[in-house]
């Protein structure tokens, strides 16, 4: 069997990580390591980790924030950030990290198959289940994520968003392709990017990322997506929050382009 450690990151979820920390146990290939990212929780979150864990027989790793009053999604990278040594020092011999969300459930070979999977994909660096019932995606989530760790080890600094899209670029860059299972099925709650607040802050991101502001105004008109323009317009006005990572920027600013071209290929095809 390959190795593999599991990360996951919560802010006061001490009624949901047992039941993640249970559905981890009865995986036929279980996780090296479990990493849990306490992301300031100021319950008793960490705790329970830790218990749960123990119970169950898995060797576990804490990182914790600085206890806060709320959580705060625009700052998530800064733990990764605290937790990447550790990672680091964890992945020296061993060659696939894992992520997983509090609220997802797998089914108990789901870990063990995808990671066959790399090891018979060598061109794919990052693969994903789909979520069921969720309208389709293209980019691999924390819900089940499964990649190499030549990725992590490539990371010198994690965006202040997150490391889950950042984690998606950055084996972009490195060449890999990145895909979701359509025959691997995970169940989760609906993604916030669905709600009101998750569009507003979508079109945040759209700016923090440096998205071109044509393809934000046709995406935001095209999908009648009014707080998807809103959140952008909201950073333009202040105009202070930005990425600085070369290869995000990169990413998204050509974005346009990519797009442009895809529906040019459809459209020939047809």
């Amino acid at each position: 069997m390959v190795d593999y450690i599991l990360i996951t990151k919560f802010y006061n979820e001490r009624q949901r990580l047992p039941s993640i920390i249970e559905n981890i146990s009865k995986q036929t290939l279980r996780p090296k390591i479990f990493v849990f990212i306490n992301d300031g929780s100021n319950d008793e979150s960490a705790d329970i980790a830790a218990e749960t864990a123990t119970k169950l027989g898995i060797k576990f790793e804490i990182v914790s924030m600085p206890p806060k009053a709320k959580g705060n999604l625009d700052t998530l990278g800064r733990a990764w950030n605290k937790t990447q040594p550790l990672l680091l020092r964890l992945l020296q011999n061993i060659p696939y990290v894992a992520t997983v969300d509090v609220d997802t459930r797998f089914p108990t070979d789901y870990f063990e198959n995808m990671i066959s999977f790399l090891e018979a994909h060598p061109d794919i660096g990052v693969v994903a289940g789909e979520v069921t019932g969720e309208p389709k995606r293209t980019f691999p989530m924390f819900t089940g994520k499964v990649f190499r760790a030549s990725i992590i080890k490539g990371i010198q600094k994690y965006w202040d968003i997150s490391a889950d899209s950042f984690i998606n670029v950055k084996a972009l860059r490195m060449g890999y392709k990145i895909i979701i299972r359509k025959d691997m099925k995970v169940v989760s709650p609906p993604t916030h990017l669905h709600t009101w607040k998750g569009r507003f802050r979508a079109g945040r991101l759209a700016y923090y990322t440096g998205t071109s502001l044509v393809y934000v105004i046709i995406k935001g008109i095209s999908k009648h997506d009014a707080q998807y323009l809103r959140g952008h317009w909201s950073e333009v006005s202040r105009g202070t929050w930005r990425c600085d990572d070369k290869d995000i920027l990169e990413y998204y600013g050509t974005l346009h382009k990519r797009k442009l071209t895809q529906i040019v290929k459809r459209t020939l095809r047809l």
